[in-house]
């Protein structure tokens, strides 16, 4: 039985009844089509960035569908919102970096493979930081369960 006290702002939320959120695969593909134009246009230097941020992209996908997963299970909120981290920067809101990606590489084609490995890199470390957080989640609630399994067992008898 989940713990209302910190479980609360998960009641009424739209996004708890969507298994993943139609933002989160536009983003995706925002973000993924400017990488295939260019992969497409000069594959010896653009494939293997490309491939990068596909799959963090596959990567953060997952661990968006983990997330909700945990958040069903536990009734605990497990997006990040307002963190000021490097990493987390992005947080939601990826396609951003996929449009300064696709602009930046459009006045200078040369630079897709840095800008695509680092926006890769950002996807993919802020995709590991929500997995983690999942797992923390369950962890502590596995954790408070077994205490209140403890506490009623010892007042039985």
């Amino acid at each position: 039985m989940p713990n209302p006290s910190h479980r609360s702002a998960l009641r009424g939320s739209p996004s708890a009844l969507l298994p993943l959120l139609p933002g989160s695969a536009f983003s995706a593909l925002l973000t993924l089509a400017p990488a295939l134009l260019f992969a497409w246009r000069d594959p010896t230097q653009n494939r293997w960035p490309a491939l990068a941020l596909g799959l963090a992209l596959v990567l953060d996908g997952a661990a968006r569908i983990v997330a909700r997963a945990v958040r069903r299970r536990t009734g605990v909120e497990t997006e990040f919102r307002g963190l000021p981290s490097p990493m987390l920067a992005l947080g939601n809101a990826a396609w951003i970096g996929g449009a300064i990606m696709a602009v930046g590489a459009g006045l200078r084609p040369d630079l897709f493979p840095l800008l695509a490995c680092a926006l890769a890199g950002l996807v993919a470390m802020g995709a590991l930081a929500r997995i983690a957080l999942a797992r923390m989640v369950v962890v502590i609630d596995a954790a408070e369960r077994a205490a209140a399994e403890a506490k009623a067992e010892g007042t039985r008898r």
